[in-house]
């Protein structure tokens, strides 16, 4: 019998967390030994352990080896890495000021700034908002994230074009971000102020997630964009 692996720090971040899910899919394939796995992959014992150890981010060819060697399903895990190299290449930005409102816990329904999940918040993808009729941008929408929290909301942030518009109309911003496997949607409209508009939080790491924003120009429907469904942890 192998040596138990170490506990992971609650402190591992995005590193952590994928190694958490790492050991979980081990032991649904029965909990194989290192020198099992090894046999299976062209990979050695102590590169698919470190896979799992949570110090750092594995190469994708150790990740899906590592998957290969649990029977588990490539596609996937190859996006999550993907969407993880993004967050971790984008962390280490200027730390925002905290929020000026009461705190709150970072439960579904927060907001974001007051739960604190802006300190360490990347954006997981975004897209830019188009009017339905023309082929003009109005802004642009992100699917925020904090792995701190395994937290996610959206984001709304509108170009000179939109407040060209808003000068001359009413203009309403409507920003919802949505958890598929329980249908589960945070949604949040106002008036455009010419400033960010944002969701209350979701919490991530039971499904895809998707961040979305739709424009009222007069309260009629004219914009509306969504960024891509990721899997965050």
């Amino acid at each position: 019998m192998g040596r138990r692996e170490r506990e992971l720090s609650p402190r591992g971040g995005l590193a952590g967390r994928l190694a958490a899910e790492l050991r979980a899919l081990r032991r649904e394939a029965g909990g194989p030994s290192y020198r099992e796995m090894a046999s299976r992959v062209y990979f050695s014992r102590s590169a698919l352990a470190e896979a799992a150890a949570g110090r750092s981010l594995p190469s994708l060819p150790v990740l899906l080896a590592f998957v290969q060697a649990c029977g588990g399903d490539p596609e996937p895990w190859t996006e999550r890495w993907h969407v993880l190299r993004r967050l971790l290449d984008e962390e280490g930005a200027e730390v925002p000021p905290a929020s000026a409102w009461p705190a709150e816990e970072p439960v579904d329904g927060a907001d974001p700034d007051c739960a604190g999940c802006a300190a360490d918040a990347v954006t997981a993808h975004a897209r830019k908002v188009a009017l339905t009729e023309r082929r003009v941008i109005m802004g642009k929408v992100e699917l925020r994230y904090s792995p701190r929290f395994g937290a996610a909301w959206s984001r709304f942030e509108g170009f000179a074009s939109l407040n060209h518009v808003a000068t001359e109309r009413d203009v309403d911003v409507e920003v919802q971000v949505c958890r598929e496997p329980d249908g589960v949607v945070m949604s949040f409209r106002d008036r455009y102020v010419f400033d960010l508009h944002w969701s209350d939080v979701l919490r991530t790491g039971s499904g895809p997630v998707l961040a979305r924003a739709n424009l009222y120009f007069d309260g009629e429907l004219a914009a509306a964009g969504e960024s891509d469904r990721l899997m965050l942890p």
